[in-house]
């Protein structure tokens, strides 16, 4: 019966969040090639349309996952399941965390078809990560101000910080390999993402 109810939590927040992650998500996809040319690129040039264009779809898949709970009329009807809410909040990160692979990896075979050359297993996991620098960024500040609004701003302000600050070489893996300090922020900011996500009418 645990296991029925697991399920059955697993697919209520797919169906409840994918229309605030996933379908923007791969909008944002569908415009990079028009931004950004993704034909014939090296290694150095595919690093950096993952880690400037593709890892910004962190920012949906990460930021909006907790929006219905900062409404208390909507958190009274989702707040009826068998697992606490820090156990969906977590799983709702993970399924967030598989389909933003899903997308980079999907991306990565469409830059691959375009006679683009670059190591796709690795790139794929350094983008992931990538992408959860800004999107745990704006999933915390969402948390903290109980606000949506909020996390996308927080999200973009630290893509700008991370592009103009001396710290960028931290937060961009795809380039420059995962360093152990970017692995200590996402921890860091996921656990106090789960710390404060839970409501504070709660």
């Amino acid at each position: 019966m645990r296991t029925e109810n697991f399920l059955t939590v697993l697919g209520a927040n797919v169906r409840m969040n994918y229309k605030n992650t996933l379908i923007p998500s791969i909008l944002l996809l569908l415009v990079i090639p028009l931004l950004y040319g993704t034909a014939d690129l090296d290694c150095i040039k595919s690093a950096d349309c993952l880690e400037r264009m593709v890892a910004l779809v962190g920012i949906p898949m990460f930021t909006s996952l907790f929006y219905r709970e900062q409404s208390r009329d909507l958190y009274d009807m989702v707040a009826l399941r068998p697992f606490s809410f820090r156990v969906v909040a977590a799983l709702r990160i993970g399924i967030s965390m598989a389909g933003t692979f899903v997308l980079v990896m999907v991306f990565e075979i469409y830059m691959r078809s375009c006679g683009s050359i670059f190591p796709m297993g690795a790139y794929a996991v350094r983008t992931l990560a990538a992408g959860m620098g800004p999107g745990f960024a704006g999933l915390l500040c969402a948390s903290v101000a109980k606000s949506t609004a909020a996390g996308y701003l927080g999200a973009f302000c630290f893509c700008f910080v991370v592009q103009a600050g001396p710290g960028d070489s931290i937060f961009k893996p795809v380039t420059n390999g995962i360093h152990p300090l970017l692995v200590l922020f996402l921890c860091s900011a996921g656990a106090a993402g789960l710390l404060f996500c839970k409501p504070s009418y709660q």
